[in-house]
């Protein structure tokens, strides 16, 4: 064995000997995912998705492929836009309950989603910078409330009520912005349909390993 190649080798050792951090779901950052309406304050064309108010993701009407990370139901009060008063959240059953007991507002089903979405040939790697695999990706966080929830969590929910031992990030999702209209009123909704194709076996063992294990 050459002195170059004994070099290398222990270099390899010594770095793989390092101490490393053991992470959960809760030690990451997750950057905010925003559905742009005519109305937001958020610069950018109406109907995109945007990744922390700065970088668009896919536009209106457009389609990409993502890999539900996670869902998470969650409860809110559904106070007036205009009221400058903060809304009270609950996140089980027996919560919604009691806030519903106690509040003047009708109290909506809401949900937290994390999409994993990979680098398209022309994407911008500051916007895709996690390496999974030989790709790489964007990861970010989605609201979703009344026509957003039931066009995104509620098909997933549907999906897993027929599908029970399939875990949710074993597929991926097509994700679209489309524009609903109802009378006279017309805003952008975000919309998840199942796909035929699967994320990579890297992409399941990230997943498997960071958000089974918080």
């Amino acid at each position: 064995m050459s002195t170059k190649v004994a070099k290398k080798e222990k270099a390899e050792v010594a770095v793989a000997e390092l101490p490393k951090l053991v992470i959960s779901a809760d030690d990451i950052e997750i950057p905010k995912l925003n559905v742009i309406q005519k109305q937001s304050n958020i610069e950018g064309n109406p109907g995109s998705l945007m990744l922390e108010q700065t970088h668009e993701v896919v536009g209106k009407d457009k389609e990409i492929s993502v890999t539900v990370v996670n869902a998470n139901k969650r409860w809110r009060e559904d106070i007036d836009f205009d009221l400058d008063e903060m809304p009270r959240y609950a996140d089980t059953e027996e919560e919604r309950a009691t806030l519903q007991a106690d509040s003047e507002w009708p109290v909506i089903e809401i949900a937290d989603l994390v999409f994993l979405m990979e680098k398209p040939e022309d994407g911008d790697e500051t916007v895709y910078p996690y390496p999974i695999g030989k790709s790489q990706f964007a990861l970010g966080k989605l609201n979703v409330q009344k026509d957003g929830y039931r066009c995104t969590y509620k098909r997933l929910a549907t999906y897993a009520a027929f599908n029970p031992t399939q875990p949710l990030a074993s597929i991926k999702w097509n994700f679209k912005v489309e524009l609903l209209t109802r009378g006279k009123y017309s805003w952008f909704v975000p919309s998840l349909t199942v796909s035929s194709d699967e994320p990579s076996g890297e992409v399941v063992d990230f997943i498997s390993k960071i958000w089974t294990t918080s």
